[in-house]
C-alpha cells in the first residue's frame, strides 16, 4: 500500500481559511443586520465596513501565515503564528483608530461586528483544523528491532 502524500507546509492554513471565511461572513452579516436594527440605519456603513475589514485582516493573515511557514524553520511555527495574530489585532486597532472620528462611523456598531467576526473566525478556523486531520509534524520512524537500543 502506497503511503499517503505528504501535505504541503501551508495546507492547514488553506483548510482553515476556506472553512472560516464563509461562516464568519455569514455570522458577521447577521450581526450587522441585528446591529442596524438596534442602532438604526446610520449604522449600516460602519457595520459593513467592520465586516469587510475583519474578514480581510483574518483572510490575509492566513495567507501570510501559510507563506511564512513554507519558508521558515518549523521550530519557529508557534512564534510566527503568534506574531501574525498580534499584527492582525494591532492592524485592526490602527484601522479603528483611523476611522473612529469619521462622520459615517457608528463606533459601537463597527466594534460589535469586528468583535463577533473575530471570535467566529477563530472558532471556525480551529474547528476546521481539528476536523481536517492534517498532520502538522513528522511521525517518528518505527524501527524493526522492537524499539530496543
Amino acid at each position: 500500500m502506497a503511503p499517503a502524500p505528504a501535505p504541503a507546509a501551508g495546507a492547514p492554513f488553506a483548510v482553515m481559511a476556506r472553512a472560516a471565511f464563509l461562516p464568519s461572513a455569514l455570522v458577521g452579516a447577521v450581526t450587522s443586520g441585528v446591529v442596524c436594527l438596534v442602532r438604526g440605519p446610520h449604522a449600516i456603513a460602519a457595520s459593513a465596513f467592520g465586516l469587510v475589514v475583519a474578514l480581510a485582516f483574518f483572510g490575509f493573515g492566513m495567507l501570510v501565515l501559510s507563506r511564512l511557514v513554507r519558508q521558515a524553520n518549523l521550530t519557529l511555527f508557534f512564534g510566527i503564528a503568534m506574531a501574525v495574530y498580534l499584527f492582525q489585532i494591532i492592524g485592526l486597532l490602527v484601522v479603528i483608530l483611523i476611522v473612529r472620528r469619521a462622520d459615517w462611523v457608528d463606533r459601537p456598531a463597527m466594534a460589535i461586528v469586528i468583535a463577533v467576526v473575530t471570535i467566529a473566525w477563530q472558532l471556525f478556523a480551529m474547528r476546521a483544523l481539528r476536523k481536517s486531520r492534517i498532520p502538522i509534524y513528522d511521525e517518528p520512524a518505527i524501527t524493526g528491532d522492537g524499539g530496543s537500543s
